[in-house]
């Protein structure tokens, strides 16, 4: 690697996931010459080289920043950044993982055995000392799609394929997955939705898939069927979904994002009887991007390109 110093300004903003000071020691120890800043203490915004943020920044937090090669946004996604103000050929990186995306993987695995396997319902009966199978819907005769086949959404089909439910995903483009049904574009979105069991949502959010769930999409999806969303709060309308839920169109719907994060105390999801909520849990240890940081530092020490850069036009 170049003896280049490589200045890195950490904006951190959740604390509770990312604890700073394991970021600094360890980027320091696996890189001598970086120098670390962490927000608000910038100094000269000047000699900054690359920025970790958690967050999307406030308008003109880059300008002063002439010499920045690379931001790093710290999530699955980067809809916390506004791409339309976002510095023209800065690159953009995405956090991808294998550690972040398997998390996710099993969590949506895991929401979607305990609905088949009557995880609740066990746990109810345990309380009142009953004695009671209750057979599980074969997997073969389980429809499930997954919204969104990229990282997530891709590894999180194949592993349903594999177990036996018949398994479809849809996406922007058509994908190549073997034995998953491929759907694409948003004129074959019904044809996705439709007589599916379970649905789960792992889309980026862009202008396209903002409130993609609504109740339009409800209306498409098989009577009680179930929803699991590890994408974006934004993905689904609200209001919409309450009214799926206690119409009996969806039998419930596990949710870990929202539109707003801390969900409001004034919420009807956190009393409803059929919604799950988990705090964005799906994914919760970032610290295994340290080393994609890393490498993301000795690639901007080297003058080498890029990896995992985020196509500012289509938003992922």
């Amino acid at each position: 690697m170049s003896n280049r110093p490589i200045t890195v300004l950490m904006v951190n903003e959740y604390p509770d996931y990312i604890d700073a000071k394991v970021w600094a020691g360890e980027l320091m120890k696996r890189i001598p010459q970086l120098q670390f800043r962490l927000w608000p203490d910038a100094g000269n915004k000047g000699d900054i080289d690359i920025v970790l943020i958690d967050k999307g920044a406030s308008p003109g937090f880059f300008d002063a920043m002439s010499g920045l090669r690379a931001v790093l946004y710290l999530g699955a996604g980067v809809d916390g950044i506004d791409l339309e103000s976002f510095p023209k050929g800065l690159p953009l990186i995405r956090l991808a993982t294998r550690d972040q995306t398997s998390e996710v993987v099993q969590y949506i695995i895991l929401r979607v055995l305990c609905q088949q396997r009557h995880v609740v319902d066990y746990m109810k009966q345990q309380g009142r000392k009953s004695w009671n199978p209750i057979a599980p819907r074969k997997l073969s005769e389980t429809r499930i799609v997954v919204l969104g086949a990229g990282r997530i959404g891709g590894w999180a089909a194949k592993l349903f394929a594999e177990l036996g439910y018949d398994t479809a995903v849809w996406s922007r483009h058509q994908k190549a997955l073997p034995g998953i049904r491929s759907y694409f574009g948003r004129t074959q979105l019904a044809d996705a939705l439709t007589g599916r069991d379970y649905v789960i949502c792992s889309l980026p959010l862009t202008g396209d898939t903002r409130g993609i769930l609504n109740s339009s999409s409800f209306g498409k999806m098989k009577r009680g069927s179930y929803l699991v969303n590890v994408g974006r709060g934004a993905h689904i309308n609200e209001v919409d979904l309450i009214h799926a839920l206690d119409e009996g169109q969806l039998s419930g719907a596990c949710l870990d994002v929202f539109e707003r994060e801390p969900l409001d105390a004034s919420s009807p999801f956190w009393t409803h009887p059929r919604v799950t909520i988990t705090p964005h849990v799906a994914s919760f240890w970032v610290d295994s991007g340290i080393g994609q940081a890393a490498d993301l530092c000795g690639q901007v020490a080297r003058g080498e390109p890029l990896s995992n850069k985020i196509d500012l036009e289509q938003g992922y």
